[in-house]
């Protein structure tokens, strides 16, 4: 009996521990990547890494962003498409609604941060696939 009660005990401090270590896993992947949320206006720079895609978000203005702000990101602060898609859930759908999605290179080069809709046209196929992604709906204007 009293073996029976040690191992229940046992067994919710072990489920005690480990709701512990996933509130914290969440929690440490939401301090790693918060310059990434609340953006209000997103631009999010994808590119592709020895098959795997990475993305990177920076705040949507009018001004052109450098190659050396994108590969800042690369370099420092690689996101994964899925994380980025859970942190993307956390915008306002207008915010989402109204996010652009560039395709970049390792290092980036200024061409393809031109927001110029015929590059996006060229590569229709992953584009439409990074949207779907990152739960974005898919649109060209």
């Amino acid at each position: 009996m009293v073996i029976r009660k040690n191992k229940r005990i046992l067994f919710l401090v072990m489920l005690s521990l480990l709701s512990l270590v996933c509130a914290s896993c969440s929690n440490n992947q939401e301090k790693e990547y918060e310059i990434y949320y609340n953006l209000g206006t997103i631009e999010v720079y994808c590119w592709n890494n020895n098959d795997k895609w990475f993305s990177g978000a920076l705040v949507g203005t009018s001004i052109t962003k450098t190659p050396d702000e994108v590969k800042w990101l690369q370099t420092n602060l690689p996101c994964p498409l899925n994380t980025m898609k859970e942190i993307l859930q956390t915008y306002s759908d207008q915010s989402r609604d109204s996010a652009f999605v560039c395709i970049v290179s390792i290092p980036p080069k200024q061409e393809e941060l031109t927001h110029d809709t015929q590059l996006i046209y060229d590569q229709i196929d992953t584009y439409m696939w990074l949207y779907d992604q990152l739960g974005l709906d898919f649109s060209v204007e």
